[in-house]
C-alpha cells in the first residue's frame, strides 16, 4: 500500500509543537502527583480547637452550622495545602488572603450598621453576614466572567475557604485562645 497524502498545509490546522507541550506538561502533572501521593501520605491536621466550638460561639442556624462543619472537615487541609504551595510562590499569599477576607467582612458590618465589637448585634445577624460574604466573593471572582471551573465546584471552593479563613478567626466572633481579629 503506497498511500500518499498531502501534508504540506497541515501545520495551519494543527499546531503540533503546542499539542505536544500540553501533552508533556499533563504527563509531567502526572509524574509529579505520583511522586506526591507515594511521599506525602495525607494526614489530618491537629487542630487547636473543633470547629463547632467557633459555630455555637457565633451563633450559627443548624443549617450554617451543617453547612460550614462539612466544607471544614471536608476541605481544611486541602485548603491549607493550597496556600503553602501558594506561600512557596509568594511568600505573603496567607495574609493576602486574610486581609481580602476582613476587607469585605468590615464592609459587610458598615452596610449593615454593625459595631465590629458589637458581638450580640455579629452573632444575631451571623448568618445573613456570612451569606453576603460569600455572595459578594462569588460576584468578585465570578460574576460576568468566563471560567474553567464548574459553576457548583466554584461554590464548594469558595464556601470551602470562607469555611477555613472563619475557622482561623479572621471573621466573626474569634475563640479567644486564638489569634483573633486584629489585622
Amino acid at each position: 500500500m503506497n498511500d500518499t497524502f498531502n501534508i504540506e498545509y497541515i501545520d495551519k490546522f494543527c499546531n503540533v509543537q503546542e499539542l505536544e507541550i500540553s501533552d508533556i506538561s499533563k504527563i509531567i502533572k502526572q509524574m509529579i502527583s505520583i511522586k506526591n501521593d507515594l511521599n506525602h501520605k495525607s494526614k489530618k491536621r491537629n487542630k487547636p480547637y473543633d470547629i463547632i466550638d467557633k459555630i455555637i460561639l457565633n451563633k450559627f442556624s443548624e443549617n450554617n452550622k451543617e453547612k460550614i462543619k462539612k466544607y471544614h472537615l471536608d476541605s481544611f487541609d486541602i485548603v491549607e495545602d493550597a496556600l503553602s504551595c501558594l506561600a512557596g510562590i509568594e511568600a505573603s499569599i496567607i495574609n493576602d488572603l486574610f486581609d481580602y477576607y476582613w476587607e469585605i467582612y468590615t464592609s459587610i458590618l458598615i452596610k449593615l450598621n454593625i459595631n465590629i465589637n458589637d458581638d450580640e448585634s455579629i452573632k444575631e445577624n451571623v448568618d445573613s453576614i456570612y451569606l453576603a460574604l460569600n455572595e459578594k466573593i462569588y460576584e468578585q471572582i465570578f460574576a460576568g466572567k468566563k471560567s474553567d471551573i464548574e459553576i457548583n465546584k466554584r461554590i464548594t471552593y469558595i464556601n470551602a475557604i470562607s469555611a477555613y479563613v472563619f475557622y482561623q478567626c479572621k471573621i466573626l466572633i474569634p475563640i479567644e485562645s486564638t489569634d483573633s481579629k486584629s489585622q
